[in-house]
């Protein structure tokens, strides 16, 4: 398989995974059920923990979950795919 078709398989790969992510927290249950991840992997609050660098990693680990969810819920895919620059 050549990489400009791998390349499509795989952003159609993530197009359907970020859909998947978007129906089932787009539901009253799945925002009620996404609140609380939020809450669990400290979206809103700082993760630096003083004097423990691996208590921030601890913690910094657990916010790039939600973090990582948020990106797949705010993926737009109007535009065409593209691909990447060559080098």
């Amino acid at each position: 398989m050549n990489p400009k078709t791998q390349l499509v398989e795989r952003q159609e790969a993530q197009k359907e995974l970020a859909k998947s992510f978007q129906d089932l927290f787009s539901s009253e249950l799945g925002k009620t059920v996404l609140n609380e991840i939020s809450r669990m992997c400290n979206e809103n609050k700082p993760t630096y923990v003083d004097q423990n660098p691996n208590g921030s990693a601890y913690k910094e680990g657990q916010r790039s979950i939600i973090l990582g969810i948020r990106n797949l819920l705010n993926k737009t895919f109007n535009q065409p795919v593209q691909e990447r620059a060559e080098l």
